[in-house]
């Protein structure tokens, strides 16, 4: 496995091709495409109960570590690497990515392909649930694929970090985008030493992206109006964050398939932001 760094932090550096949807239709015609890697971000427990055919699991814990007393960071570039070159997934393969909890795990996958360079990612429209629901099935066989040289190529232009927000966070052409329960915004709910947000971030609860009648996103209009008129438009640089930077990876998912070019997820987030004295803190 070769790899290559493209640190580009330039607030206009774009992050090129967007994710797209795919839904149970788009699912069924691929199941055995030899271009396709379909991965199951859920649990492995839940996995081996059962799964779409020919997919693959990637879970959560495969692609985070806990770095310096900071829960849940993404893991190594030789981490991904090799992980991603066992799984079979080669740097021309397209990634389609489903979960069970809204889009939450595959999310954070999307997030750390992206930021590896991989951007031939389609993230299924909503609970994988829908697939049963509309009369398919799941297996218990493992498919087993050969492995590849995945070549990362880290692009740190959809990362934030504690030092990157300090250096914007008066930039009028930033917005920060705060993903958590409203307690958790308000300062009401702490986790950590202090509660609160980062000054002038915007507050969207993450799963006000799904319906709730279908568990289906919203649709992107109304999505993108939803956004929108809270100041999150693309023309912005937007960091999202929450407390370990799950969550902020689901914004940041809703962010790229409405195809805004410069999203960073705070991986840190406000597990490190809410401990350190330097960091300012709003309520």
């Amino acid at each position: 496995m070769s790899s290559k760094v493209q640190k580009m932090d330039g607030s206009n550096s774009e992050l090129g091709a967007k994710p797209v949807l795919a839904d149970v239709d788009w699912l069924g015609d691929h199941l055995d495409d030899p271009e396709i890697r379909i991965v199951d971000a859920r649990s492995s427990f839940d996995y081996h109960k059962g799964h779409v055919e020919n997919a693959i699991n990637i879970e959560l814990l495969n692609i985070v570590r806990s770095k310096g007393g900071l829960p849940a960071m993404c893991a190594s570039e030789k981490d991904i690497g090799a992980l991603l070159s066992s799984k079979g997934i080669g740097n021309d393969s397209t990634v389609m990515i489903y979960d069970n909890f809204g889009g939450l795990f595959s999310a954070r996958l999307l997030w750390t392909l992206e930021h590896f360079g991989h951007t031939k990612v389609r993230v299924f429209d909503g609970s994988i649930k829908r697939w049963l629901d509309d009369g398919d099935k799941f297996v218990k066989e493992v498919p087993s694929f050969p492995p590849t040289k995945f070549s990362t190529s880290r692009i740190d232009r959809n990362l934030a970090t504690k030092e990157w927000i300090l250096e914007h966070i008066k930039d009028p052409k930033v917005k920060f985008l705060d993903v958590r329960k409203e307690g958790e915004y308000s300062g009401k709910v702490a986790f950590g030493r202090r509660g609160g947000h980062i000054p002038g971030a915007v507050h969207i609860h993450w799963v006000e992206a799904i319906d709730p009648s279908t568990g289906r996103f919203k649709p992107l209009d109304k999505l993108k109006k939803m956004y929108t008129t809270k100041g999150i438009t693309p023309d912005k640089e937007i960091a999202t964050y929450c407390w370990m930077g799950m969550r902020a990876s689901h914004g940041y998912m809703m962010l790229r398939l409405l195809g805004y070019p410069r999203v960073r997820n705070y991986d840190s987030s406000w597990s490190e932001w809410g401990d350190l004295d330097e960091c300012e803190v709003e309520r």
